[in-house]
C-alpha cells in the first residue's frame, strides 16, 4: 500500500474510532438540564452521568475561619451565644445569614461541628468540569483510575481517600479550599498535573465535588476532622547570609531532623558522626533514598511504595523556591513518613533546611558530571 493510501486508511480508522454527535444524544440523560457544549472534548462518554440531584453537607473550618470571614463580609456572619441545643446544652457559634454554613449537632457522634451545605446545582457544575478537565487521569469517579493515569507512578490521587500529599497543610489536617486552590493552580513539578488556569468559580465548584467524594464518616464527612490553611512561614532569617543558612541546614538535616533516615545523606560517614556526635549514625547505603510503604495511598487496594526524593536528582513536586521548601518541610507530607517540622524545631532551622535543599538542587541537579563527582566522594 502506498503512502497516500496509508494516509486515507488511517483517516478512515480515526473517523471510525472517534464518536460523533448524534441527534439522539440531545435527549440523553447525561446532558439533561446542562448548558449546551460543543466539541468532542467537552462531552462525557455515553453512559457516564454528569448530573447530581442531591445536596451534600461537607465539613467546614472552625471558629477562627468564621471570625475572619465575619470581618470580610460584615453583616453576613454573626456570633450567637445560644445558637444550638446540643444534647441539652446551649452552644454558642457563628450564624450565617445566607444559610450556606451551619453549626450542627451529630447525634451519632455526639459532637458539634460546622458544616457547609453544597447544593446539587453546584455539585453538578463541579462534576461536569471534573469529567472534562480531571477525569482522564483521576477517573470518572475520582478513584485515580483514569485511562491516562494507568501507567503513571505514583498514580493520580484517589479522591475517595481523603489524603493530600502536597497541600502544605500539616498532615493531620484537611486542606482548606484556599490551600486546595493554590495546589491546583500551581500544579506538581515533574508530573502530568500541570498548573490549571480555570476560573475561580470553576475551580471551587470542582473542589466541592472532589470533597463530596469522601466516604461516609471520613474526610469532609468526618465530624472530628480539622481543616487548616498552608503553614505560616514568616520572613527568611538567612536572607543576605545564605552561606550561613546552608551550613546550618546541613547540620539540621543530618543531625536534629535526621532527614537522611529516608532521603539520601549528603555528607561522608565521618562528617555525619561529627554532626550527630555519635558513631554509627549512618546506614550502608547512606547516599541513596529509602523507599517506604504506606497504606494511606493505595493502588487497587495495595499499599504504595513511595521513594523520598534525592534532591540532586529527582523533581521536588511541591516547588523549589525557598518559601515552597519551607512550607513543605514545615507541614510534612500527609500519609507518608515525612513528619511536620513546624513547631518541632525553630522556624530558623526550617528555613536553614530550605536553603540547604535549594543549594543541593542548584549545585547538582541536571549537572551530570558535578553530581557524579559529588556522590562518588560520599561513597568512598
Amino acid at each position: 500500500m502506498n503512502a497516500p493510501s496509508l494516509l486515507l486508511a488511517g483517516m478512515a480508522l480515526m473517523a471510525g474510532l472517534l464518536p460523533t454527535p448524534r441527534a439522539s444524544d440531545e435527549a440523553h440523560g447525561d446532558t439533561a438540564g446542562l448548558p449546551p457544549v460543543h466539541g468532542l472534548d467537552a462531552r462525557a462518554p455515553i453512559g457516564v452521568p454528569l448530573e447530581i440531584d442531591a445536596e451534600n453537607w461537607l465539613r467546614a473550618p472552625g471558629e477562627d475561619w468564621f471570625a475572619a470571614r465575619a470581618e470580610q463580609e460584615p453583616g453576613r456572619f454573626t456570633y450567637v451565644e445560644e445558637l444550638l441545643d446540643a444534647g441539652g446544652e446551649m452552644v454558642g457559634g457563628w450564624k450565617d445569614a445566607q444559610g450556606e454554613f451551619a453549626l450542627r449537632y451529630d447525634e451519632d457522634e455526639e459532637e458539634v461541628a460546622y458544616w457547609q451545605r453544597v447544593g446539587a446545582d453546584r455539585l453538578t457544575r463541579g462534576r461536569r468540569d471534573f469529567v472534562q478537565f480531571c477525569a482522564s487521569c483521576h477517573g470518572f469517579e475520582g478513584d485515580g483510575a483514569g485511562r491516562s493515569g494507568m501507567a503513571l507512578r505514583p498514580p493520580p490521587r484517589n479522591f475517595q481517600q481523603p489524603m493530600f500529599k502536597f497541600s502544605k497543610v500539616p498532615g493531620d489536617f484537611l486542606p482548606s479550599d484556599d490551600a486546595l486552590v493554590r495546589l491546583v493552580q500551581r500544579g506538581l513539578n515533574g508530573t502530568p498535573m500541570l498548573p490549571w488556569a480555570l476560573s475561580d468559580e470553576q475551580l471551587r465548584d470542582i473542589l466541592q465535588y472532589v470533597k463530596s467524594l469522601s466516604p461516609e464518616g471520613q474526610g469532609w464527612r468526618d465530624v472530628y476532622i480539622e481543616i487548616q490553611d498552608v503553614v505560616e512561614s514568616g520572613d527568611d532569617p538567612w536572607a543576605g547570609k545564605e552561606a550561613e543558612g546552608i551550613a546550618r541546614g546541613e547540620e539540621v538535616y543530618h543531625g536534629v531532623a535526621r532527614c537522611h533516615s529516608c532521603h539520601p545523606g549528603y555528607v561522608t560517614p565521618a562528617r555525619l558522626a561529627e554532626i550527630s556526635g555519635t558513631a554509627g549514625e549512618g546506614r550502608p547505603d547512606l547516599s541513596y533514598p529509602v523507599a517506604k510503604a504506606t497504606d494511606k495511598y493505595t493502588v487497587g487496594g495495595h499499599p504504595m511504595l513511595l521513594l523520598p526524593p534525592d534532591f540532586t536528582w529527582h523533581e521536588v513536586r511541591s516547588g523549589t523556591e525557598l518559601r515552597d521548601l519551607f512550607e513543605t518541610i514545615g507541614s510534612g507530607i500527609g500519609g507518608t513518613a515525612m513528619p511536620k517540622w513546624k513547631d518541632s524545631v525553630p522556624d530558623a532551622d526550617i528555613w536553614a533546611m530550605a536553603h540547604y535543599v535549594r543549594h543541593l538542587i542548584d549545585q547538582y541537579k541536571g549537572k551530570t558530571e558535578a553530581r557524579a563527582a559529588f556522590m562518588a566522594g560520599l561513597r568512598k
